[in-house]
């Protein structure tokens, strides 16, 4: 099994390493079947420093001077870059042939009968440089340009470059390999630890990343840091191949310089970015420490000797408001020294993000606002049985934004912070929590005339008594809130001081109420009552009546003719 893997490590490192040959081969093939003799690119330079002459990428000198109506300065400087490359690649002319002739008001520049150029008084680029020394620097420039460049393009020094380039390759492909293995390992050991929940991060008070969250953001990280260095290497890996052969010499050359012009900003802008940074560092630590002296400032005045006027639960809720305008500020100053700041794009960005919280932020606004408005104005508190119109519920939840209470029904309830504030919110568990009362809980019966009041009151306060969570003291009691047209009703009131409980209280209380009125032979009914009163019993109750009384007959009566 483990040859099997490495023949198949092994094949995969091949085809990489033929897939780079090939590629190289392109790049360096290509140039020499493509490139036309008059295709000479323009070379780079302006009118005050010149324009370069090029062999093979490398500058020999510029031209500042044309030739007044003949040609321009640039013109000439391609047309000697010509006539350069054109003897470099020409074996039977050798470097010692490059010769200079002086004469009274310029120098020559030739190759046996052939002139390259001319140089001139104006041609020379210092004043105490003669046209004759400028002339023999350039015919030396030009000699030694051509040894390099015939030396480039030697048998030997092909071959050297393929067999670096081949070392080089397989460099690469080990160097990758050990990366993807190292980070392979990297990866599976902050699985494990991540698994047993040593990664977590948090502050005394709250977590921020979990184990698994934290894992994820290493496993990111590591996998970025193969990404990187899988970047640098083929970094450092194009430009030395390229710069192997002489076709793909200038490439590499810009390449190589590209990226560490790059990489040189980058290193300038950050030793530029460092007062800035450290600025940021003090703003933070100044930040923390006003952090750290205003929650212990708020713990203090939420004791209970130290300031009465002070809430016990608006601790938390100020901690929290006050840790949100600090670190506002924190941010409103440390803005002109972040990255960026004052661009056009950070400005943008500012401006639609602002745009967006106004035009979509009013009822979130209004609801934190509500939100803040109920806190502070202690309304209710976590675990306080409300009721918010028809809803009777446990508050589980306090938000910002949004308020949660759980029904007796075990429903969860959403309400909108604005919403409670525009409604009459009743709270059940204030007067138990703050006094030493109970919530009066009250249930209502109508029985009929005929039942003595002193007996239906006493046997509703027996049930009440006899009812779990009702106080014996103060003691329930009974009142008559209406004298209906054929019963009395009846209000029975007892307090409680759990409230949470309320479904069970009511529950044993109704089933109270029926035994005992049943006991005491009370029919719980409404009566309706159709009389003649000649005739009929009285039903004022019994013992509001004379012993001797009896039911008047009913009598019938004639009208005389």
């Amino acid at each position: 099994m483990t040859m099997n893997r490495w023949w198949k490590a092994w094949g995969r490192s091949l085809r990489w390493l033929f897939v780079l040959l090939g590629l190289l081969g392109a790049l360096w093939l290509a140039p020499a079947y493509g490139q036309a003799e008059d295709a000479e690119p323009v070379p780079e330079g302006n009118l005050v420093d010149g324009f370069a002459v090029e062999l093979d990428g490398e500058t020999l000198f510029y031209v500042r001077e044309g030739i007044p109506g003949v040609v321009s300065a640039q013109e000439r400087a391609i047309i000697i870059a010509e006539r350069v490359r054109e003897i470099a690649n020409d074996p039977d002319i050798a470097p010692k042939d490059v010769q200079v002739e002086n004469r009274e008001q310029d120098a020559i520049v030739r190759v046996g009968d052939r002139v390259l150029f001319t140089v001139r008084p104006e041609d020379t680029g210092a004043p105490e440089q003669t046209f004759e020394e400028g002339a023999q620097l350039a015919a030396d420039r030009i000699q030694t340009a051509m040894m390099d460049y015939r030396t480039a393009r030697s048998t030997r020094r092909l071959v050297l470059g393929v067999v670096y380039t081949v070392l080089s390759t397989l460099a690469l492909i080990v160097f990758l390999r050990v990366v993807q293995r190292a980070i392979a390992r990297l990866i599976s050991w902050i699985i494990a630890i991540s698994r047993r929940g040593f990664l977590g991060l948090r502050l005394p008070q709250m977590q921020i990343l979990s184990s698994t969250a934290t894992g994820y953001l290493l496993r990111s990280l590591a996998r970025l840091l193969q990404l990187v260095l899988t970047l640098f290497a083929f970094y450092l890996y194009l430009p030395f191949v390229l710069s192997q052969f002489p076709f793909t010499r200038a490439v590499g050359g810009r390449l190589f310089a590209d990226v560490l012009g790059t990489l040189q900003s980058i290193a300038a802008s950050f030793a530029e970015y460092l007062p800035n940074l450290v600025i940021l560092f003090v703003i933070g630590y100044i930040t923390t420490s006003v952090l750290g002296l205003a929650k212990l400032i708020i713990r203090e005045l939420g004791r209970d000797d130290s300031c009465p006027w002070f809430y016990d639960e608006w601790v938390e809720p100020t901690t929290r408001l006050a840790t949100f305008f600090i670190i506002a500020f924190a941010l409103v100053v440390a803005g002109p020294y972040l990255p960026g700041f004052g661009s056009p794009s950070f400005q943008g960005i500012s401006i639609f993000i602002g745009a967006l919280f106004t035009l979509g932020s009013s009822t979130a606004v209004a609801n934190a606002i509500a939100g803040l408005i109920l806190i502070y104005t202690r309304a209710f508190r976590l675990g306080d049985v409300i009721r918010v119109n028809d809803i009777l519920g446990i508050v589980d939840e306090k938000s910002l934004f949004v308020t949660r209470m759980r029904t007796f029904k075990q429903e969860v309830i959403t309400i909108p912070n604005s919403s409670l504030l525009n409604n009459e919110v009743t709270n059940l568990s204030v007067i138990s929590r703050e006094t030493e009362r109970g919530l009066v809980l009250y249930t209502t019966i109508t029985l009929g005339y005929d039942v003595p009041w002193r007996t239906v009151h006493q046997v509703l306060i027996e049930a009440a008594i006899a009812t779990n969570h009702i106080l014996q003291e103060p003691r329930p009691f009974v009142l008559q809130t209406s004298l209906n047209d054929f019963n009395v009703s009846y209000e029975l009131n007892a307090s409680t001081r759990t409230p949470e409980k309320i479904p069970a209280i009511y529950d044993q209380l109704h089933q109270n109420i029926q035994d005992f009125c049943n006991a005491a032979d009370i029919e719980i009914l409404s009566p309706t009552f159709a009389a003649l009163r000649d005739g009929n019993h009285s039903t004022i109750p019994a013992n509001y009546l004379s012993d001797d009384y009896e039911s008047p007959g009913f009598q019938i009566r004639t009208k005389p003719q």
